[in-house]
């Protein structure tokens, strides 16, 4: 059982904001939902480890604060689910910063820590968003061993949203998850053999010089 939500009785905006969303798990809820809306199993697939109760309490907590709503997905599936309301959208810019900053943090070869590729694409599109050089206006999905997602660029706009494009995409891009993580970090070359692309292949090289995970700095 989780101890009471506890507030550091501050009226400091950055105190208020910590008292929501400094709790455990709260952050990584919102990382789940950025990605478009998320049944109740969805968000314990995604936050493995976290338990029934304490999602439910998470989500009752943002729900009360208008970060999220309980909203009905629509055909096929008709059925009930949580989506950042318009306030929940604003956090989007400091989830992204966050994870930039803390990219160099990441270690891909600690044993009991999961990656997936979904994650590694929010950083990516982070990065791409504050780079100088985009890739081509487009709609491109990708498979990515467990993940499926996709991406709209147009202009200095994009969107990246799980699950299949909702349209016919430019590019689809299908591979396992070490393959992609090699690519986005410029390990391995768009055209490597284990990397499946349907659709126009000329923008596979401009997409991923763009819509890539940062550079680390050097060691030492």
């Amino acid at each position: 059982m989780e101890a009471a939500t506890r507030s550091y009785g501050q009226n400091c905006g950055l105190a208020r904001s910590l008292d929501l969303l400094g709790q455990r798990w709260t952050l990584l809820v919102i990382r789940e939902l950025a990605r478009g809306p998320k049944r109740f199993r969805d968000l314990l697939t995604g936050l493995d480890g976290i338990g029934t109760n304490l999602l439910a309490a998470r989500l009752k907590a943002l729900e009360a604060t208008g970060v999220i709503e309980r909203v009905i997905l629509g055909a096929p599936a008709g059925v009930a689910a949580y989506a950042l309301t318009d306030r929940g959208e604003t956090l989007q810019p400091i989830l992204e910063d966050l994870a930039l900053w803390g990219f160099d943090l990441v270690r891909p070869d600690e044993p009991d820590a999961r990656s997936r590729a979904a994650w590694a694409a929010m950083t990516m599109r982070a990065h791409m968003d504050r780079s100088d050089d985009p890739p081509p206006d487009g709609l491109y999905e990708f498979s990515i061993g467990e993940d499926r997602f996709w991406l709209r660029v147009a202009g200095s706009a994009s969107q990246l949203r799980d699950g299949a494009a909702p349209l016919p995409p430019d590019l689809r891009v299908s591979t396992d998850l070490q393959t992609f993580l090699g690519v986005a970090t410029g390990a391995l070359d768009p055209a490597a053999p284990n990397l499946a692309l349907e659709g126009d292949r000329s923008r596979a090289r401009a997409l991923f010089a763009a819509f890539r995970l940062p550079a680390r700095p050097p060691a030492g």
